[in-house]
């Protein structure tokens, strides 16, 4: 079939790590549909632009009020010569909407944000316009990335309209043998942002080393809380145990994966956090908070999920993941999620989800 997808959240020449997992849909997609992408650029300026991502062809439209009109008129060609219209991201419902006349019976959408299920814990504006989630009942189908998200995307979705279609792990996350066990070795992937709590991360580090484990951690990702971890690393005296990579190119991650014996990440929540999946398939256990999306897929087989989420708390899931997975080798860890979430058997998810339509 001709899928056109349709999204705010994609990558652009001057963010090209932006939403990774919109881009690893469409090209799961793209397996067995002839797929077109359109991103809705919010706020960009200029012309229509023809690119591709990732073997995928984009036509980029500036969302403006100044530039929406031929932005819609574009929209509505391309839409009209497909037999599906996908579209990804929330914000992108809203953009949608005026075209509905036009989509209304071919139109799925896939949903990964953890704002719609927890409004709350996102800030600005959003907890005050959350009502605008029943524009999820525009959809003919909704696919939600996780439980926990798609329980809450089905209050607002049609009735019996929501399944859940993970995100897809990358075949480049491929599984290493451990490396020396000591000292102790954690990654973290992930923003230098407040839902990712890195500053509890460098709190439980000091736990660590004051117990008695010989321990370091290495953080790829950056973002608007690095000073404040730098200042929290030098306060603690980690200078010599916390390494902050920065980010990195999307293939450079499964090395730092690689390089580790445990994922670890105190997040706050996550509707699915793909970068712990691509540790397990890299063979690497995880230790995380005990509320999320990720506990979908992560068991006592491939991780420990903490009850509590204090530094003594994690501390305590590093140590005991150590202990469980020291001699469990890392192609008996990537087997609890490859390949259940490799590209293949999501395209088979969205093959069925499209059948879905009629």
């Amino acid at each position: 079939m001709r899928v056109l997808v349709v999204s705010t959240w994609f990558p652009t020449a001057d963010r090209p790590g932006v939403a990774p997992f919109n881009v690893a849909h469409a090209g799961a997609i793209a397996r067995t549909h002839d797929v077109e992408v359109v991103h809705l650029r919010l706020g960009g300026t200029g012309r229509i632009q023809e690119r591709e991502v990732a073997g995928l062809p984009v036509t980029e439209l500036p969302a403006t009020p100044a530039a929406m009109l031929a932005g819609y008129r574009e929209l509505r060609r391309l839409a009209r010569g497909a037999d599906v219209v996908h579209s990804m991201a929330f914000s992108t419902l809203g953009v949608l909407a005026p075209l509905f006349p036009v989509v209304g019976g071919r139109w799925v959408h896939t949903e990964h944000w953890s704002g719609v299920a927890f409004p709350d814990r996102v800030g600005g504006a959003w907890p005050h316009l959350a009502g605008a989630r029943h524009l999820l009942r525009l959809p003919r189908r909704v696919g939600a990335v996780s439980s926990v998200l798609a329980d809450t995307v089905a209050k607002f979705a049609r009735r019996d309209a929501v399944e859940v279609i993970p995100c897809v792990v990358a075949d480049r996350f491929q599984p290493a043998p451990q490396p020396s066990w000591t000292p102790l070795k954690l990654v973290a992937v992930g923003g230098l942002v407040a839902g990712k709590r890195p500053v509890l991360a460098v709190d439980t580090m000091r736990e660590l080393v004051d117990t008695g484990t010989d321990a370091t951690l290495t953080w790829v990702g950056d973002g608007v809380l690095r000073g404040e971890v730098e200042r929290r690393i030098a306060e603690l005296g980690l200078a010599d145990r916390v390494h902050l990579a920065g980010a990195v190119r999307p293939d450079e991650v499964a090395d730092h994966l690689r390089a580790a014996n445990l994922f670890f990440l105190p997040t706050a929540f996550e509707t699915f956090l793909a970068a712990g999946a691509e540790a397990i398939a890299c063979g690497r256990p995880v230790v995380l908070p005990g509320t999320g999306g990720f506990t979908d897929y992560v068991t006592d087989a491939n991780g420990v999920l903490t009850e509590q989420d204090d530094p003594t708390a994690l501390a305590m899931g590093v140590r005991r993941a150590r202990d469980r997975f020291a001699d469990v080798s890392a192609d008996t860890i990537r087997a609890t999620v490859i390949p259940r979430f490799g590209a293949a058997a999501i395209a088979d998810r969205f093959d069925e989800f499209y059948r879905h339509l009629g």
